[in-house]
């Protein structure tokens, strides 16, 4: 049974309206990843993998397709199937890891009704796998396998910049068992750089995706954010639980403002694992009408990433200058 997380902060839950706080409740449904809310860490460095003895989830889950023959040697030849994750036997599952730039080349050959799978993840010491899959067409998505079972994930892994997923096991809820925390690079550019968490939970023998979905962070982040501006000082200070930071806003490029400020969450989110714990970072951005420099990332929120077991929210604020 799950536990019940006590929550740091007024808005540790997203979207329940219940005494102040934020949570959300996605659906349990993999084929159509459900829709929650989460955090971002500073740098999009890989998870960490968790040295916890929970258990993991192979010996109690059911076989959901019976392999045929041990898996074969690695080979470099790219593995073509009709995209089905249903049709799949143990034996079509690459055991040669690629890189970024490795998928994005072998996608780029395949042809209109050809589909690639391909190894861009791994925890081996926990036998556990994480595959990208792409066409036919623009088809994609990952498919994870623990042990001998495999799920696929509606989660899109391949853009423009090629980075790819990390994963990590980690007792998220704090209920014994272990989860799996999967971060996806989403968008980037210019001023941008967006991951997504999903966590895949185990529990009660099945396999569960819960997705921290942006509509459901920014929510979480608009009713914790707030700014005030001094135009005596020509400061403004943002505030978030019980942390706050004091700007200059023409060190930031805004000379001569005497109008307020509205600070807002940016193009910048990203998620980190440590362990147990799961964090977030978020780009803060200052806007004013008509002034040249809106947009400007002025600050990082930092918080921890609060998951139930079926909702995420976030706690623990705390504020730094990129």
């Amino acid at each position: 049974m799950k536990k019940l997380i006590p929550l740091c902060t007024a808005c540790l839950l997203a979207l329940t309206g219940c005494n102040g706080g934020d949570a959300t409740t996605p659906s349990p449904e993999l084929a159509e990843p459900p829709v929650t809310t989460t955090l971002a860490v500073e740098t999009p460095i890989p998870t960490e993998e968790s040295s916890v003895s929970t258990p993991l989830p192979t010996d109690t889950l059911p076989l959901e397709v019976q392999p045929t023959e041990t898996l074969p040697p690695a080979t470099g030849t790219p593995f073509l199937w009709d995209g089905d994750p249903d049709s799949l036997t143990l034996n079509d599952f690459p055991t040669q890891l690629s890189g970024g730039m490795d998928v994005a080349e072998a996608v780029s050959a395949l042809g209109p009704d050809d589909a690639g799978l391909y190894l861009i993840g791994q925890l081996p010491e926990q036998d556990t796998w994480l595959y990208g899959y792409y066409g036919p067409e623009d088809a994609q998505g990952l498919i994870l396998r623990v042990g001998t079972q495999w799920h696929s994930l509606a989660i899109p892994f391949l853009t423009p910049q090629v980075l790819l997923p990390t994963m990590s096991y980690g007792d998220y809820d704090g209920d014994g068992d272990l989860e799996l925390a999967v971060i996806v690079f989403v968008d980037g550019g210019t001023g941008t750089n967006v991951w997504g968490l999903s966590v895949v939970d185990f529990s009660n023998g099945g396999w569960e995706l819960f997705q921290f979905a942006d509509a459901d962070y920014t929510a979480i982040v608009d009713l914790s954010l707030s700014s005030t501006y001094d135009p005596q000082t020509n400061l403004i200070t943002l505030h978030a639980g019980d942390t706050s930071l004091e700007l200059d806003p023409a060190a930031l490029g805004y000379a001569d403002l005497n109008v307020e400020l509205e600070a807002g969450l940016g193009n910048w989110v990203q998620f980190a694992t440590n362990g147990d714990s799961i964090s977030a970072a978020f780009g803060i951005t200052l806007w004013a009408p008509d002034m040249p420099a809106t947009g400007v990332q002025a600050a990082t929120l930092q918080a921890n990433v609060v998951y139930t077991g079926s909702a995420f929210g976030l706690s623990d604020f705390s504020f730094s200058q990129p």
